[in-house]
């Protein structure tokens, strides 16, 4: 069984950012095994809103991306808004970061167990892994893993 896989947005920003040229090579590995099924992606369609704010030639390079990866959008619902919203109430997650808890949450209510982003402060770390858990923990849903690309990519096959 294929590893199922959330990409937040940052993981396709990385490739519209030449100053990181590690995270830039980590993403296209990614986004390669993805499009080669090595893995399963989802995004959301927050992912699409946040790409649609982006300078035009980012947009295009990240929609190319997009189909070509073969990524799976998932739209939001109230459950995971409602989840989202329990993440900030809960300190899981810093209020000025609603956006990242609600890719979580996403995740979360549709059973993709890993997150990926590169998003260090807000989503991966030790501390917010732990917290966001002890929601998942009290309502229901399962433990996620929220990790960098690096950590999907040196994984074996």
């Amino acid at each position: 069984m294929r590893a199922r896989l959330y990409l937040d947005t940052s993981v396709f920003g990385a490739l519209c950012d030449p100053e990181l040229e590690e995270r830039l090579v980590a993403a296209r590995r990614l986004l390669d095994g993805l499009g080669r099924a090595r893995w399963e992606g989802f995004i959301s369609t927050l992912v699409l809103e946040e790409v649609d704010r982006a300078p035009v030639a980012v947009r295009r390079r990240i929609a190319a991306e997009l189909r070509r990866s073969g990524v799976t959008p998932l739209d939001e619902s109230a459950e995971s808004l409602m989840l989202a919203r329990l993440y900030v109430a809960s300190g899981a997650m810093p209020a000025k970061s609603e956006d990242d808890a609600r890719h979580i949450a996403v995740a979360a209510v549709n059973g993709i167990h890993t997150v990926v982003s590169w998003n260090f402060h807000h989503m991966v770390n030790v501390e917010r892994r732990r917290r966001i858990n002890a929601v998942n923990l009290r309502e229901g849903l399962p433990f996620l893993d929220i990790v960098s690309p690096w950590e999907i990519i040196d994984e074996e096959a």
